[in-house]
């Protein structure tokens, strides 16, 4: 509400569908966010691009058993090619601010060469397989993809084929 200006946000526009006046908008404003925020997770909102677009955990999980991958940015929602094409047309400005998707990149590429140094098949990552060796890189990349490359807990869960949740456990017994 005007105490971080950023060039990217159109805090007018935004204000202009509760009201024409400013002081009446910010008040209108403030009520649907008191409002919404008491509602709480709601199924249809939850999850990143990839998730609401194929509809649901559940295709997302058929498609890791089929080893299928697709690409994704959880800020955009969209199928993989769709996602592909907004990000080739961004201008750099706005490619520099949507950083996640070469992380992510970066992310899957070191879990293909673990896995390749491990002989453990990335199908089996996806499908969360609890083996020893699966394990193991799990604990190794949750680490790495969360402190090195800044990802999130359910970003680095979404590569490792676990829940952000499991990433969070893995964290915290590392720090014991």
């Amino acid at each position: 509400m005007n105490r971080i200006q950023h060039e990217w946000q159109s805090r007018e526009a935004v204000l202009g569908y509760f009201g024409k006046r400013e002081s009446s908008a910010r008040q209108a404003y403030r009520e649907f966010v008191a409002t919404e925020s008491f509602q709480g997770r709601q199924p249809e909102l939850t999850g990143g691009g990839l998730i609401r677009s194929t509809g649901g955990w559940s295709e997302v999980k058929s498609l890791r058993k089929r080893s299928e991958k697709q690409f994704s940015d959880e800020r955009i929602l969209g199928s993989g090619e769709f996602v592909k094409d907004i990000l080739k047309e961004a201008e750099e400005s706005v490619k520099e601010r949507l950083p996640a998707v070469s992380l992510e990149c970066e992310a899957q590429e070191r879990l293909q060469r673990l896995c390749e140094e491990k002989g453990v098949l990335e199908k089996a990552m996806y499908a969360g397989s609890r083996t020893r060796e699966c394990s193991a890189i799990r604990k190794q990349l949750s680490k790495e993809f969360v402190e090195e490359l800044g990802l999130s807990y359910a970003g680095a869960a979404r590569i490792l084929g676990i829940s952000a949740s499991g990433v969070n456990q893995i964290l915290m017994r590392g720090k014991k």
